[in-house]
């Protein structure tokens, strides 16, 4: 890793170098985040078993990393069998009434960077004073990290705070355009409704559902709100978020965000002020911070 006095022109793996082989969807991730990191890919190892990634150099003991879809034998072999067996179906369909997969390779994406993040807390260990790490990161496992939290919701004693229901965003203006509103505020909802000449009953009952919809993946609003925002145009409803200090996004495809990828790293680095980097056999490691670039550029 780059020392303090060198990390603002050297990225902190400059000095090292990683094998990676194993189910492309989450190795590619892998490359991608070690590579902007500085790292240099040495290609697959020759005799590394399948699922393996390696990174070694700068005075630092290899450290190792498996990554795969599931244990062998479990029948999880793809995005879509992780997806179906940790929930992540179920829990993406609910606005829809059915299990629905991900377009997005969601779990292969989580596998891969909870890999990079082993691997360089393995080598903030080492420069701390303890030995080479081998950690293993599953898909299956990441995607029962990614529904967790309804996953505790399911299992609790009280019930939600909303019904889980089918329905939910996103909205169709007049033109067709698919958007999601955003708020926290019950008074910027209400008057952003207002302003569109929505029923006070449909208004007062679509409130908590939207509240919570992020907590239940579902927000059964009544269906009038819908049918409100496709009787106006975009720039009217942009026009009564404004107003009403509500916030209106409009959704865009996978290809259109896939066009503003730069090539950038999603994330900055800067030193900490203050003391010197921990002591230990390596104290090369620079103390540094990481925040996300302009544009959302965050992982995942």
């Amino acid at each position: 890793m780059a020392s303090p006095a060198t990390t603002q022109t050297v990225r902190p793996l400059d000095t090292m170098g990683f094998h990676a082989s194993g189910p492309p969807q989450i190795t590619d991730v892998v490359a991608e985040h070690l590579r902007l990191l500085g790292a240099r890919s040495d290609g697959p190892a020759a005799d590394a078993p399948p699922g393996r990634v390696t990174l070694c150099g700068g005075g630092f003991e290899p450290g190792h990393a498996t990554v795969t879809w599931a244990e062998p034998g479990s029948g999880l072999v793809d995005k879509a069998t992780v997806q179906a067996a940790t929930g992540m179906m179920a829990v993406h369909g609910r606005r829809d009434g059915s299990p629905r997969g991900l377009a997005a390779d969601y779990a292969a994406t989580a596998t891969g960077i909870l890999a990079v993040q082993g691997l360089l807390a393995g080598l903030v260990g080492q420069a701390r004073g303890t030995g080479p790490t081998h950690i293993t990161a599953g898909a299956d496992r990441a995607g029962l990290l990614a529904v967790s939290q309804y996953l505790a919701a399911a299992g609790a004693d009280e019930g939600e705070a909303a019904e889980l229901a089918p329905g939910g965003p996103p909205f169709t203006s007049a033109e067709g355009v698919l958007f999601e509103l955003e708020t926290l505020d019950p008074g910027a909802w209400a008057a952003f409704w207002r302003a569109l000449g929505a029923p006070a009953d449909a208004m007062r009952a679509g409130w908590r559902p939207f509240q919570f919809r992020y907590a239940t993946a579902c927000a059964p609003f009544p269906r009038a709100l819908h049918s409100v925002t496709r009787s106006h145009p975009l720039p009217r409803i942009r026009q009564a978020a404004a107003l009403s200090g509500a916030e209106v996004c409009v959704l865009r495809t996978l290809a259109e965000r896939a066009l503003e990828t730069d090539g950038a790293a999603p994330w900055s680095l800067r030193p900490l002020p203050g003391g010197p980097a921990p002591s230990g056999p390596r104290t090369t490691v620079s103390r540094t911070t990481v925040t996300p670039s302009p544009a959302g550029r965050w992982p995942g």
